[in-house]
């Protein structure tokens, strides 16, 4: 009976070994990785360089080019997007932006850090709202036809073109 059984899973072993391969490449996981910044669709800029983001992010830049003050909407902690964002953009980690923002609200440089939006349904419908924020969503979950949502090109690129910058 052994003997059967262990026939048995050496005959099954490669085809479910590809199986899982095929699974696994065509999983939403295997799909996703371009990290989209997305703002108002009535917001003018549609093109920023990873330094101007960097600024904005850090809370150097405080404004869009109408004076406008910008409000940044980002994930929570856990968020693939957010960790992304962190490593490709800002070069920290989680930790080190948290104290750099608690650094800027009690030095008096920032009034209030950034926002959270607690999932990319959320973060869809705050940006579409709100005429000044910035946000972030997995390219893959930027709704189709997003009325009210516009993505940003980052150093020229869009999210689905090579050399992409954020991509996790």
């Amino acid at each position: 009976m052994r003997r059967t059984a262990r026939k048995l899973l050496a005959r099954l072993r490669a085809p479910l070994g590809a199986l899982g391969a095929v699974l696994l490449l065509s999983s939403p996981a295997a799909a996703r990785g371009r990290v989209a910044l997305v703002v108002n669709g009535s917001n003018s800029v549609s093109d920023l360089s990873s330094a101007e983001l960097r600024k904005i992010f850090l809370g150097d830049e405080t404004r869009w080019p109408g004076r406008q003050k910008i409000t940044i909407l980002l994930l929570s902690q856990s968020s693939e997007e957010r960790k992304a964002l962190l490593k490709a953009l800002l070069k920290m980690s989680d930790d080190d932006f948290t104290r750099h923002w608690i650094s800027r609200v009690f030095q008096g440089e920032a009034t209030a850090g950034p926002k959270i939006a607690p999932s990319p349904a959320s973060m869809a419908k705050l940006v579409a709202g709100l005429p000044s924020a910035v946000g972030m969503l997995d390219a893959d979950d930027v709704p189709a036809g997003a009325s009210g949502l516009k993505v940003l090109r980052v150093d020229g690129k869009a999210p689905n073109d090579d050399g992409y910058p954020l991509v996790r």
